[in-house]
């Protein structure tokens, strides 16, 4: 792991039944910057993380009558992305690999240092952010597409691309708009790169692509038994998306009924997963895409107005590609040149039409 990687404020849940073990441990991480929430018991940990979001937390092996050991498996399902570092007095290679059995992430014995603690935190973040990137790359990857590119001679494209880059360090929910194939889901992926998320996940529910049973499930997960094939719990796009951003492509399709779930996430980032009472909270950005005119649909009782205003906070609207006929050769060499890289390993020949320095297409190419 990179030595460099400068490691972000997080925020850390510590679950210590001794009052100045969590004083302690607590005036450790906020010297480091980051923000502490302690608590004493089970029961008071379960309740921290169905209400707020945590990227770390340190458990003390024996909290009273409970255990760590019974306690972890119930945390990585309220917060999967969560890492748990256990704490104890009693260290033992025995209880260190049945908490890593468990689904923690390490092991620290009382008693320990500051520099312990920072160590061990540097280790679990830059884990996180390594994950983060690998599901980022592995979505991009599934995507298959050719690689982006948003070069452009089209001033209303050029404007487009520069609202999104003055918009992309907030948090304000952005609506793309634009005919099919303007490059909405790129501009999307563009600002969440541009963005202080950008080492967290990137994740893409397409709206029309399932049924409303399943994106309901797809976007705010689901808990073992829910509903039939519910064979384990699932903990939904919005929650794999902690820190990150969630781009809803063709919003204009979401089902009527799960609108106004959506909504309440986006006026205070809460939610339930299909089968479960408990409320959560996810710390996500949202950037929503549409080619349907959405004022029409509002007017039709297609989709609902407060919806609507709620996405529409920043609205950036992509010129069709008719009008941006200059760009059109560009693209179409990008995606000539990554169809026959695709597929097949060869060498690219590019024998251009018209005479020298004409920007024709390239027709062929060969195996090496």
């Amino acid at each position: 792991m990179s030595e460099s990687l400068e490691i972000p404020p997080l925020n850390v849940l510590v679950v210590d039944d001794e009052l100045n073990i969590r004083k302690a441990l607590a005036a450790c991480l906020e010297a480091d910057g980051h923000r502490v929430f302690a608590v004493g018991s089970a029961a008071d940990a379960l309740q921290a993380v169905n209400q707020r979001s945590f990227d770390v937390a340190f458990i003390d092996m024996l909290l009273g009558k409970d255990s760590a050991l019974e306690l972890i498996p119930q945390l990585l399902s309220a917060g999967p992305w969560m890492k748990i570092i256990v704490i104890t007095a009693y260290a033992s290679v025995d209880t260190a690999v049945e908490s890593m059995k468990r689904g923690a992430a390490d092991y620290l014995p009382k008693p320990f240092t500051p520099a312990q603690v920072s160590l061990v935190v540097k280790k679990v973040a830059e884990l996180r952010s390594l994950e983060d990137r690998l599901a980022d790359l592995q979505g991009a990857a599934g995507a298959d597409g050719p690689p982006v590119d948003l070069s452009t001679s089209s001033p209303a494209m050029q404007r487009a691309i520069n609202l999104g880059r003055e918009v992309a360090d907030s948090d304000i929910t952005v609506l793309i708009r634009g005919e099919s194939g303007t490059g909405k889901g790129v501009l999307a992926r563009a600002i969440h790169s541009w963005s202080r998320r950008k080492d967290k996940l990137f994740s893409t529910v397409a709206c029309p692509a399932l049924s409303s049973e399943l994106l309901e499930s797809e976007l705010f997960g689901h808990i073992k038994g829910a509903f039939t094939g519910a064979v384990r719990d699932n903990p939904g796009r919005i929650a794999a998306s902690e820190g990150g951003t969630l781009f809803l492509d063709e919003i204009g399709d979401l089902p009527l009924r799960l609108q106004p779930k959506l909504l309440r996430f986006l006026q205070d980032r809460h939610y339930e997963r299909v089968g479960d009472p408990g409320t959560r909270r996810a710390d996500v950005r949202v950037i929503t895409a549409t080619n349907v005119d959405l004022e029409k649909a509002v007017a039709e009782g297609r989709f609902r107005e407060d919806l609507l205003y709620r996405i529409n906070v920043i609205r950036i609207d992509l010129p069709p590609l008719r009008q941006r006929t200059d760009d059109l050769i560009p693209m179409a060499r990008t995606m000539l040149l990554h169809l026959a890289r695709a597929t097949s390993p060869t060498r690219c020949l590019f024998p251009w039409l018209g005479p020298p320095g004409d920007q024709g297409l390239p027709l062929a190419w060969e195996r090496a």
